[in-house]
């Protein structure tokens, strides 16, 4: 008679159920941690042997990329079957390995970073983009892959602002979700798709100083209004898996937080799935100091609700005493075991676990991968400076206007690849040269090596125009790589300057993993346009827009402060306290209270105008929605893209509250001349917070509504909760 766990028309309920009834100890220890990053080839019948012995779970595939490259080594489909076959047809029990990987923003078709792709407002296209990328991942044996981040990020100095959407939680949330529904589809089992994973959480993106590893401070408020809703965005989303980070939450490291891992996300918030350490997190709690040794570390954090070790860390190693000794109990051991085995089954390895070997070659980079990371990466390009109307370029002839493209990142390619790039390809990145050249293959374009200024200089001279390609190498950002100073590197603030004095129109193209503000662009440049880590298309991206066969559609999901010192900048902060009439206070007496460029922010070749903003109810009861209406009007010559943005004030509350918080926005696109009336719903859940009551919930009241471009809209309609 077949178990019940091998009949695919079973509930996976049951099929749970009826596994871990038929498994030892030693089965289910096996399951919760994943083997290190070992060479295959060298350890191959020594791991094999695991595999049949049933004390292997996991595995994360070869990740080489620290050395600063793309892989050297790439996922070696035969290696996975092999795996597979020797878990199903050799094991006791049949039960399959899951593979993961690091595919953050992209398998060898590139998306642009997660931060720029915020910059899109556009969650539709990424989550077509993120379908893309899974299918190109599953066809190479991945079956789970370590993102999206959630983290809000309010501290540019961090290196991992690259993988975040921004300084904003509904921003935050949106984008996550498209990234899940993206990796995972309508079904995680479908071939083509992933097991996405939330991380980190929580907390992690505030790390002191902008210090990755660093502890994080934050209030109950801020925790429960800004920190977790994105979390919870993506439970409801349905999400798979989830990390617990590796940092110390104002005294509690998060890995072993019963309260807010057992307690706030399963508990409470019904999350199903997979709980996954991150690399090291559970050793932390010895190194911390809040465990004794490394099986006191395994014990909080299983009882805490980490069901999976990364690496196996102390699990393996300590797990089985736990349980004979009685320190863990059996219930809590299976409780992890059962979540894992809820995740294969979902994900339908038990069914069908193997890979097509020649299906990556009919995959990887296909043509609409392609098409699509390159609309994407057009949509994440934010235009800050315009001035004049330099751009858009008239695209020139033969015999025409001579362009020079210089600067560090002229010719770069690895670099746009970010630094969680580990299968790109360089030979697939156009270059920003490239790109020009391409767009205007006709054109007088001149172009020096990046390595000496004084010829770059030479090009300006003999060049009508000079675009200039800035900022900083994929190493200077990502994990671990946090800088001091919001800076450009060395040298380029000089470069700038020394090209300006050309005389020539200056077009600013700045490529970084983070927003740095410059004072020589903002003194010198013409034109600023943000193109951040673009990915593969990133070349064709810039070209389209510089030469305005596409107009900029960008803005800014993340402030560009002044300089490093108004850290942290954000634009829904609370009112500074003796802020009265009578007072002329000015946060600071060096620079402006301001950020550079502000939240939302970023300019097009069209104007809009916005007008007859409406809403089509002054109160709402509980329960109730008001509809808040607004024109949109394109006064200029090209049909271009607008994002409407709304945000929510709270004049009177139980705690204090930010001035104004995005709850909506539409992304649309009008033609020269044309007019649409966008609406957005305004009931309870836009309203709510956690207040002085400890949950969720919206406060009678009066509200404003505020519509706009960017978060220094001023137009609003009041509505009041009765």
């Amino acid at each position: 008679m077949m178990e019940i766990y091998k009949d695919p028309n079973a509930s996976v309920d049951d099929r749970v159920a009826n596994l871990l009834s038929l498994m030892t100890l030693e089965e289910k220890i096996g399951q919760v941690g994943q083997t290190p990053m070992l060479e295959y080839e060298e350890n191959r019948e020594e791991y094999l042997q695991g595999v049949r012995e049933g004390r292997y779970g996991s595995r994360i595939l070869a990740n080489t990329a620290w050395a600063g490259n793309c892989m050297e080594k790439p996922v070696n489909t035969e290696e996975i079957n092999e795996i597979h076959k020797t878990a199903l047809e050799e094991s006791r029990l049949g039960i399959p390995l899951i593979f993961a990987r690091d595919v953050i923003y992209g398998q060898e078709t590139v998306l642009p970073i997660p931060l720029a792709q915020a910059s899109s407002w556009n969650p539709q296209l990424v989550e077509e983009s993120y379908t893309c990328v899974a299918r190109e991942a599953a066809a190479m044996g991945i079956d789970w892959t370590f993102a999206p981040m959630m983290d809000v990020a309010r501290d540019p100095r961090w290196g991992r602002v690259i993988e975040t959407n921004g300084e904003d939680p509904h921003l935050t949330a949106e984008f996550a979700k498209a990234a899940i529904r993206g990796f995972q589809g309508g079904d995680v089992a479908d071939s083509e798709r992933l097991v996405a994973c939330a991380k980190h959480f929580c907390a992690y993106g505030g790390s002191q100083g902008g210090r990755d590893y660093d502890t994080t401070e934050f209030s109950e408020n801020t925790l429960q209004n800004t920190i977790l809703p994105p979390f919870k965005a993506a439970v409801d989303e349905g999400v798979e898996t989830l990390m617990s980070g590796f940092n110390d939450l104002g005294g509690e490291p998060v890995s072993g937080s019963k309260r807010l891992i057992r307690g706030w996300l399963k508990e409470e918030n019904g999350f199903a799935g997979t709980v996954v350490s991150d690399w090291g997190s559970i050793a932390d709690l010895a190194y911390f100091g809040v465990a004794e040794d490394g099986a006191d570390s395994a014990r909080m954090a299983i009882e805490a609700g980490v069901d999976l070790a990364m690496t196996n860390e102390h699990y393996q190693d300590h797990m089985q005493e736990l349980v004979e000794s009685g320190k863990v109990s059996m219930d809590v051991l299976d409780e992890a075991v059962a979540r894992i085995l809820r995740t294969k089954f979902r994900c339908g390895l038990f069914d069908n676990p193997y890979v097509d070997n020649g299906l990556k070659t009919q995959v990887l980079r296909r043509d609409d991968h392609v098409e699509k990371a390159l609309q994407l990466a057009v949509e994440s390009l934010v235009l800050l400076k315009n001035n004049d109307g330099v751009l858009p370029l008239e695209k020139p002839a033969k015999g025409g206007k001579t362009i020079a493209v210089v600067g560090p990142h002229a010719h770069s390619k690895r670099q746009h690849l970010g630094s969680w790039c580990l299968d790109g390809k360089l030979e697939d990145v156009t270059s920003i040269y490239e790109g020009i050249r391409a767009a205007a293959p006709e054109a007088n374009i001149i172009t020096e090596d990046a390595a000496f200024a004084d010829e770059m200089m030479e090009a300006a001279r003999w060049a009508d125009i000079v675009v200039l390609c800035i900022g900083e190498s994929h190493r200077r950002t990502g994990e671990a790589r946090n800088i001091s100073d919001l800076q450009l590197p060395a040298g380029q603030e000089e470069l700038v300057e020394s090209l300006a004095k050309s005389g020539k129109p200056l077009i600013v193209v700045q490529c970084t993993g983070r927003p740095v503000p410059s004072p020589a662009v903002e003194l010198y440049a013409d034109a600023l346009l943000y193109a951040w880590q673009g990915g593969t298309e990133v070349g064709h991206a810039v070209a389209k827009v510089l030469f305005g066969d596409e107009s900029p559609s960008g803005k800014l999901p993340i402030s560009v402060p002044r300089n490093t010192g108004q850290i942290p900048i954000y634009y829904s902060q609370k009112k500074l306290g003796k802020m009265r009439d009578f007072l002329d206070y000015k946060p600071y007496k060096d620079i402006e209270a301001t950020p550079l460029y502000p939240f939302g922010f970023g300019l097009s070749y069209a104007e809009f105008e916005y007008s007859e903003l409406a809403i089509d109810k002054a109160e709402i009861s509980a329960g109730e929605q008001a509809v808040v209406s607004v024109k949109v009007t394109n006064k200029g010559a090209v049909k271009a893209k607008e994002i409407v943005q709304m945000y929510v004030h709270d004049h009177v509350s139980s705690t204090t509250r930010p001035t104004h918080e995005l709850k909506g926005f539409h992304k649309l696109e009008l033609d020269a001349g044309e007019s649409i009336v966008v609406s957005f719903t305004v009931g309870e859940e836009e309203l709510a917070f956690f207040g002085a009551k400890q949950r969720f919930e919206a406060e009678k009241g009066k509200f404003s509504i505020i519509v706009g471009a960017d978060c220094n809209a001023t137009d609003r309609v009041d509505l009041e909760l009765v």
